[in-house]
């Protein structure tokens, strides 16, 4: 699963490129890389370590073609440099509940997507994708917030 948010005409949409088999990787990359052309920067939280690298190391594998974009802000560095000295940790479930006040309910654990997303690719039972697209879309929404707060001047207190 690769969720992104762009804006498009009017507003921010979330897409999100989801494989349903295995087999369906390299077209979920290929997708996503194709909404990569032109644009100038990757936002991204954890990113620049994890899903950049993965992205392109799945690319190479199946030979899929395209480039993310040149620039790279990776939110949990600078979140990080922000709120470090303030709050006991930056997950981004951590700044969510301490900045935008906002605590998940009934939300998939991050460690159990991976079992989750198996489990569906084995199965072909829709229940708990439905859970990982939600945590996913949660992501991008809390990430959006983040950079309204990175921006502005206020100082924690």
């Amino acid at each position: 699963l690769i969720g992104t948010m762009q804006w498009e005409q009017d507003g921010f949409v979330v897409h999100q490129y989801l494989a349903r088999t295995y087999a369906e990787e390299a077209s979920v990359i290929a997708h996503f890389l194709a909404s990569c052309a032109g644009k100038k920067c990757l936002i991204s939280f954890n990113g620049k370590s994890f899903d950049a690298p993965y992205i392109r190391m799945r690319a190479a594998a199946g030979l899929v073609s395209g480039t993310m974009p040149g620039a790279h802000l990776d939110l949990l560095h600078e979140s990080r440099r922000r709120w470090k000295d303030y709050l006991p940790d930056c997950k981004l479930q951590t700044l969510e509940r301490r900045l935008c006040g906002r605590t998940r309910r009934c939300d998939i654990p991050g460690s159990e997507i991976p079992r989750a997303y198996h489990d569906f690719v084995r199965t072909s039972n829709a229940r708990q994708i439905v859970d990982i697209l939600k945590h996913n879309h949660l992501d991008i929404v809390t990430m959006a917030e983040l950079m309204v707060h990175l921006g502005g001047e206020e100082t924690w207190t």
